[in-house]
C-alpha cells in the first residue's frame, strides 16, 4: 500500500485506524501515522471508499484543500485551506517570540516569566 501511494504522488498519510510493517514503512520514506499498530493487513479487494470528503481522526476534522504536515518527530498539524493565509503571516511572529523566550531562559529568566513578557 505504501509503495502504490508512492507511485500516486502521496506525500504522507494519517490514518483513522492501525498499521503493520513499520519497520518497512519506515524505511519507504513516506511519512505515515496511525492510531495504533495492528499484525493484519490489507487485502487484494480493498477498494477506495470516497475521495475529497471530510474525514475526522481522533476528532480533528480534515477537508479536501487543507493543508496536512506530517513530521516524523513532531506529529501532524491540520490547518483549514481558509486560515492558511493567516497562518502563515502569524507564524514569523510565534517563531520570533520563541527564539526571545529561548534566549531569556538562557539568561536566567523563568519559562513562566519569559512566555508572560514574550507570548503575552
Amino acid at each position: 500500500m505504501a509503495q502504490r501511494m508512492k507511485v500516486r504522488g502521496v506525500a504522507g498519510c494519517v490514518v483513522g485506524g492501525r498499521a503493520r510493517d513499520l519497520a518497512e514503512l519506515r524505511s519507504s520514506e513516506l511519512p505515515i501515522f496511525a492510531k495504533g499498530r495492528s499484525t493484519v493487513g490489507t487485502n487484494a479487494e480493498s477498494v477506495v471508499y470516497a475521495r475529497n470528503i471530510p474525514v475526522s481522526i481522533t476528532g480533528v476534522e480534515v477537508s479536501a484543500g487543507d493543508i496536512v504536515f506530517l513530521d516524523p518527530e513532531e506529529g501532524v498539524v491540520v490547518i483549514p485551506r481558509g486560515l492558511l493565509d493567516g497562518t502563515l503571516s502569524l507564524m514569523p511572529k510565534l517563531v520570533s517570540a520563541d527564539d526571545k523566550v529561548k534566549e531569556a531562559v538562557i539568561d536566567g529568566m523563568t519559562v513562566a516569566e519569559a512566555f508572560k513578557k514574550f507570548r503575552g
